[in-house]
């Protein structure tokens, strides 16, 4: 069976997937059909058909009332709407999950939900400083989505990461943004949508002229102690709402900095590629020793944090410009970087993991596994995800930091 029908790129394993997924449901069907009395074949080909009909009808009534709702997030007039809204497009995003299973679609929802819910509270937040003041000046300006929501893997925690990058350096310029953000972070926190890290416009590390960001971003590189996991992690960075080609040009700052910076870079690689472990020293899972979670696996420090930073390492390595996972697994799959076999078992993994992080909540730091509670199906999957990242983990250590 495929792992992702749809996909916003064709490739070799979308293609490869469909075929074994339509070619196992014929053997299957043929097989039953050779089987059959006389007049049932007729019976279980109805019944197919019916089956089907229902599954195309779950689908049209969905692609009529998700896309109708966030259109009213459009013309919402207040906050109370745009959590009323909110609580149906959750919903909606939930009931497709438990249907469908699909853990790409359900990210798309979650994030395409949150961003039409941001753009909402935009809205409102400009509207009411039109009325109050300071009024919005003549620049362009971007409201940037990073880390989860960045990526396109926001789930329903309602972790939203943002950061304001506008034109203009003059000083009622900045007090708007000032306003702006401290505005939408009051309506986006009645709405559930917070930062866990503090990463949000009403901070001035996170808004600023794009003058500003670059002096913010040299003087961290230049006087800090080498790290760049901050500035790999910015690569994350989409804008959400405003200028588009701002956020490009923000993108193109911090690629930038990467680049010049490179041996800075691949020493953070080296330390990305060498994060811990989920196997201890005999192969089993690694455990909480203490603690609520005694006893538990933390699926988010040994699987998804480090599948996550080692694929962006080795997509900003490869000069990758995408953002979320998946897409860079395809992408550096089509570039050579990576081959068929190991693509393959990473996206198994993102299922895998992504359909423990939707259930337990979608904050990855958050998702502890009781391992002994797994079938013996679910605790081979979660190994060989486990397995997949660390031969990701050797790849990017032999790429990037094998290059001397």
């Amino acid at each position: 069976m495929p792992l992702f029908l749809a996909v916003k790129n064709d490739d070799v394993l979308s293609r490869r997937g469909t075929a074994e997924f339509l070619d196992g449901i014929r053997r299957d069907l043929f097989a039953r059909l050779k089987n059959l009395p006389p007049g049932d074949e007729c019976r279980l080909l109805k019944g197919v058909t019916e089956t089907l009909d229902m599954e195309l009808a779950f689908e049209d009534a969905f692609n009529l009332a998700f896309p109708r709702l966030l259109a009213e997030t459009e013309t919402a007039t207040d906050v109370n709407s745009l959590i009323e809204l909110q609580r149906q497009l959750a919903e909606k995003a939930a009931e497709y999950f438990r249907q469908r299973g699909s853990v790409p679609a359900f990210d798309i929802l979650c994030t395409t939900m949150t961003d039409y819910l941001t753009r909402g509270v935009l809205q409102l937040a400009c509207r009411w400083m039109d009325e109050h003041g300071p009024t919005a000046p003549a620049v362009g300006w971007a409201w940037l989505a990073l880390g989860a929501l960045g990526r396109g893997e926001a789930g329903l925690s309602g972790a939203a990461d943002f950061a304001v990058i506008h034109d203009g350096d003059a000083s009622e310029e900045a007090s708007f943004f000032v306003g702006l953000a401290g505005r939408a972070a009051g309506i986006l926190e009645r709405l559930g949508l917070a930062s866990p890290g503090g990463v949000t416009p009403v901070g001035a590390a996170w808004r600023g002229s794009m003058t500003d960001w670059r002096k913010r971003i040299t003087s961290r590189v230049t006087e800090g102690d080498g790290d760049l996991g901050w500035l790999i992690g910015l690569t994350d960075l989409r804008c959400v709402a405003g200028d588009s080609a701002l956020a490009e040009g923000m993108n193109n700052l911090v690629r930038s900095m990467l680049a010049f910076h490179r041996d800075q870079f691949r020493e953070t690689a080296r330390h990305i590629s060498m994060m811990p472990s989920g196997f201890d020293f005999f192969g089993r899972f690694r455990t909480e020793r203490i603690g609520e979670s005694r006893g538990m696996f933390n699926l988010g420090y040994y699987g998804i944090s480090p599948l996550v930073a080692n694929v962006r390492v080795l997509a900003v390595h490869a000069e990758i410009p995408e953002t979320g996972t998946i897409e860079r697994i395809r992408a550096l799959l089509r570039k050579g970087h990576m081959d068929v076999e190991l693509a393959e078992r990473l996206l198994r993994a993102c299922h895998c993991f992504g359909r423990k992080r939707a259930a337990m909540g979608g904050e990855a730091s958050g998702i502890y596994v009781d391992t002994a509670g797994l079938t013996e199906q679910e605790e081979d999957e979660l190994k060989a995800g486990i397995d997949a990242v660390g031969t990701l983990q050797r790849l990017v250590y032999t790429t990037i930091t094998g290059q001397g």
